[in-house]
């Protein structure tokens, strides 16, 4: 099984512009400028992206593992964790930091809806707790969202995940399939029992976190996308009929129709879109016909960058919206976003997160 999939470095750069572009909107209508927050397509391509992040993230890591396994026999949990932490921490905790203890002390930088965005300073240091063991997808439930931190949700999500995957590996290596399966389907009775039902033994208050707790802990599309690394390790039958022509075509069209529209599947939204995105991932990374579709220098390089994109670009989206505010044009927003985001995320993978990554790399 391959070990690498560069085509998806592109599509990482997508899933994080998808972010970008949904808090560009969510912003300008918090300032006042002229916006289109109120079209259902700005409103869902947010969550949708870090759908897409973590149907990625499944994929990657169940493969990653897969072959570890075959060509060595055994998973070092050790070196997994240590590679997990040497990649995620660094900017992690510099954008804590900068959350809880810089930015809420320059005005600067002040958002003007607290009803969103609550004063950090009221709850910081209970608050911070969550964010330091890697909790936020607890705390916003209880606290709410933090300013230029709350992105960090996601992060959480994933180590979480990571936490766990090597031992479903280590326990349930011959049963994986069922394992992914049984994960998502525990994952709906969790949801289906905090959404729609009372659940005996806790309060409402609690139950209130819980149910804000599974919607960011969506383990669910990380499965999805493991199992499918998994299918197609075993070269089934399904991934067969996944990659006749045709088939990355239809599924990109219905998708991003889907997104246009801003469609909504209820109770089984990310789901769904986790399996359209499943399907797009595993023909660009394993579909020979189509191993050179999103290859090229520019957006390979992005894709690399693409985690202190994700983590940098709201301190440079309300640098953006400052200057359309002060210069009184609101169209330099979406460039001047990107680019900013770009040269910050530039200059951190090539003098502060390539120390890690090299150090990670003699893992």
């Amino acid at each position: 099984m391959k070990k690498f999939y560069p085509n998806l470095n592109s599509l990482r750069f997508i899933a994080a512009s998808l972010v970008i572009i949904h808090h560009i909107e969510l912003y300008k209508s918090l300032f006042g400028l002229p916006n289109f927050w109120n079209v259902g397509f700005f409103q869902v391509i947010g969550k949708l992206g870090v759908v897409l992040f973590f149907v990625l993230s499944g994929f990657l890591i169940t493969s990653l593992l897969l072959h570890e396994k075959e060509n060595k026999g055994s998973i070092s949990i050790k070196n997994f964790y240590l590679k997990r932490v040497l990649r995620i921490w660094p900017i992690y905790y510099v954008i804590v930091i900068l959350g809880f203890f810089v930015y809420p002390y320059i005005s600067f930088f002040d958002i003007p809806d607290k009803n969103i965005f609550p004063d950090v300073l009221i709850h910081r240091f209970p608050n911070i707790i969550y964010y330091l063991t890697i909790f936020a997808n607890l705390s916003i439930p209880i606290y709410g969202d933090v300013p230029y931190t709350s992105q960090t949700w996601s992060i959480a999500t994933e180590e979480q995940f990571y936490l766990l995957w090597p031992f479903v590996f280590l326990f349930f290596n011959t049963k994986l399939i069922r394992v992914m399966i049984l994960i998502i389907l525990s994952y709906w009775l969790v949801k289906y029992c905090l959404n729609y039902t009372n659940v005996p033994l806790i309060s409402d208050r609690a139950q209130e976190i819980l149910k804000g707790f599974i919607f960011f802990f969506n383990i669910n599309c990380m499965a999805l996308g493991g199992l499918f690394a998994i299918l197609v390790n075993k070269k089934s039958n399904i991934i067969s009929w996944l990659f006749k022509k045709n088939v990355l075509l239809i599924t990109t069209i219905l998708t991003i129709i889907l997104f246009v529209f801003g469609i909504n599947f209820s109770f089984f939204h990310y789901d769904i879109y986790a399996i359209l995105f499943a399907v797009i991932i595993i023909n660009l990374a394993c579909n020979e016909v189509y191993s050179t579709l999103l290859e090229n220098k520019f957006t390979n390089y992005l894709g690399s960058i693409s985690y202190g994109i994700y983590m940098y670009h709201f301190a440079a989206l309300t640098i953006s919206i400052r200057a359309a505010i002060y210069f009184q044009t609101s169209w330099i927003v979406y460039p001047l976003t990107f680019i900013i985001t770009i040269i910050i995320s530039h200059f951190s993978y090539q003098y502060y997160e390539n120390y890690f990554l090299k150090l990670k790399s003699k893992l």
